[in-house]
């Protein structure tokens, strides 16, 4: 391995920081700004808050494993090097080689603890990047609290209604403008919300219009025969 090449990437990747974590833009467009209304909005930020909290808890318990097996680690490290202390007091046939057996296992358990180190680096640089997440959502969550009250509970029929609606809508007029059939499980879907929806009153419309446009175009398909039949009787 070229250790030139690795001092050329260790000093890229120390002058360029990139967090382990959604960019504050993801966030603001693609989990909070997809949501149609203001209240959907605050049920996806408690839904991603809830999902870090359990995942902060979750770093937290292996920080502390990792803290107290490095203890462990110590200990038996100290544990080995005492016993290399008491080998080299014997005068026996294999003193030599054991005390090399015993550095060698105080070598490996460094090693293994230079991992764990690493390890616990980098889960807490994770730790801090959900926080910086976690500190972003609430942000927003107050923001919005700000401008329209408080959250209304998830069950709330008419917060229910007002999100569906706009849903809904925002897909039936991406369908129209970009001139796609509107297939029956969308139709089916839309025809279950109350009557007064938006989007159902336009997809009741156009299916009236489909339906009218069926009807003017059998006709025209039946006009020659009934002419034909027109004639016949004369």
């Amino acid at each position: 391995m070229s250790t030139e090449l690795i001092e050329k990437v260790d000093g890229i990747l120390k002058n360029a920081e990139m967090p382990d974590r959604h960019t504050f833009f993801q966030i603001e467009k693609f989990i909070i700004g997809k949501e149609p209304t203001a209240q959907a909005q605050l049920w996806a930020i408690v839904r991603e808050l809830q999902a870090r909290r359990e995942t902060v808890e979750v770093f937290q318990k292996d920080l502390a494993d990792a803290e107290d097996n490095l203890e462990l680690l110590d200990l038996k490290i100290e544990r080995v090097n005492r016993l290399i202390k008491t080998e080299a007091e014997k005068n026996e046939p294999f003193t030599d080689l054991n005390i090399q057996e015993h550095e060698i296992n105080i070598r490996k358990l460094q090693r293994e603890k230079e991992s764990l180190v690493k390890s616990a680096r980098k889960a807490n640089k994770k730790l801090r990047a959900i926080l910086e997440e976690m500190a972003y959502l609430a942000a927003g969550f107050e923001k919005i609290v700000s401008h329209i009250g408080e959250m209304r509970p998830i069950d709330d029929e008419q917060a229910q209604k007002e999100m569906w609606n706009e849903k809904l809508l925002e897909e039936f007029n991406l369908r129209v403008i970009l001139q796609r059939p509107l297939d029956p499980e969308f139709i089916k879907t839309v025809m279950c919300l109350h009557d007064d929806a938006q989007v159902k009153k336009h997809v009741v419309a156009l299916i009236g219009q489909i339906q009218e446009k069926m009807l003017a175009d059998r006709k025209q398909a039946q006009k020659p025969q009934i002419e034909a039949k027109a004639k016949m009787s004369k």
